[in-house]
């Protein structure tokens, strides 16, 4: 199940680099990193979130809240089967 998240900037201090390390940490084994960029501030990450050992909502509230606890803008979406919703939703 594929996740994307997209980010109107970065917060304070961190790189894109870091936000990957950063999300493969909170995700171990139940989900892995598809592709990233950024342009300026802006940039996305898509996660591939694993679902077939396990029900992928815990690896959706474990990305939703480390993007609320690293400070992420509160315009950051995530997308999950064409559905968008903020991360403070």
């Amino acid at each position: 199940m594929e996740l994307r998240i997209d980010f109107p900037k970065m917060p304070a201090g961190k790189s894109l680099d870091t936000m990957r390390a950063e999300l493969d940490s909170v995700l171990g084994d139940d989900g892995w990193l598809l592709g990233s960029g950024q342009d300026g501030e802006h940039g996305y990450v898509e996660l591939e979130l694993e679902d077939e050992k396990m029900n992928p909502k815990y690896g959706i509230m474990a990305v939703k809240a480390y993007l609320q606890r690293a400070g992420f803008d509160a315009e950051t979406t995530m997308e999950l089967n064409g559905a968008v919703v903020g991360i403070f939703e």
